[in-house]
């Protein structure tokens, strides 16, 4: 590999990720500026997946797009802290030569791509915002959302993966086995944690809140979710009896996004 062909700067680093990964992870076996690298990931994942939390936030006001911007980086670097221990041991317990770093640069990178994807996905996000979708379908839009990005970023760590099992020998065929075990666990554990940061969303008729105390589970919550969206349920609804369909962001006072109606006719807080 001539060094001009290196990934050398953040343009080069994005462009690997999306149409030469295998670049991407023939790099890192070679141990090529994994320094710049792991700042690279660590950037792209900070920026691009706390944009996509802006975006969704924003559908209950400035102060909620502010914290999903912030909770969703954490969540990735969260469950990254809590599951990257134990992948690393049990690689190493099963013979990978691949080294500490190495191994954190492969993982930032599937999560770098991840959130490029998230990123990818904002207009459509903003789209069902500003045309008054309601509470529960963007509640799973953006699940959804996430949920293929995850996917897709995993994929891409499992397909470098077999790249360099097959030409450069230093990943055991057998690894690739508990790679697809540690994704799912990998999956598990995000889910839990984003459980735990909730809301992401917000319902912008109650206080703004940076923790929920929202009883039940996650999957539980989708279930409920799907159920009053099929039944055509609004979670915020001002005006009694008159369904919530312009977007309103607490705390703005720009027509259409906030009206008197709004204000006046909001339900009390017990």
């Amino acid at each position: 590999m001539s060094t001009d062909q290196r990934i050398t700067s953040y343009s080069v680093f994005l462009k690997a990720l999306l149409s030469d990964r295998e670049q991407f992870f023939e790099e890192v076996v070679d141990a090529v500026g994994l320094g710049s690298k792991l700042r690279y990931a660590v950037l792209t994942i900070i920026t691009l997946s706390g944009f996509f939390g802006l975006v969704a936030g924003a559908y209950s006001g400035p102060a909620q797009a502010v914290s999903a911007g912030v909770k969703l980086p954490f969540l990735f670097f969260a469950t990254f802290a809590v599951c990257f221990p134990a992948f690393f041991v049990v690689q190493v317990l099963v013979g990978s030569r691949l080294r500490l770093l190495q191994v954190a640069v492969l993982v930032f990178g599937a999560l770098a791509l991840t959130s490029v994807l998230l990123a990818a996905f904002v207009p459509i996000t903003a789209f069902f915002l500003v045309s008054g979708a309601n509470y529960y379908f963007q509640h799973l839009l953006n699940i959804v959302i996430a949920g293929v990005a995850g996917l897709f970023g995993m994929y891409a760590l499992h397909e470098g993966l077999s790249v360099v099992c097959e030409k450069r020998g230093v990943y055991p065929r057998k690894a690739l086995t508990i790679m697809r075990a540690w994704a799912l666990l990998f999956g598990f554990v995000g889910i839990q944690l984003a459980w735990t940061l909730r809301p992401f969303l917000g319902d912008r008729n109650q206080p703004f809140q940076v923790f929920g105390t929202y009883q039940g589970n996650f999957y539980a919550a989708i279930i409920y979710a799907v159920n009053k969206l099929m039944r055509g349920d609004e979670k915020a609804t001002p005006v009694p009896g008159k369904p919530d369909t312009i977007p309103r962001f607490r705390g703005l006072s720009i027509p259409p996004f906030d009206t008197a109606a709004d204000s006046t006719h909001r339900p009390r807080q017990p």
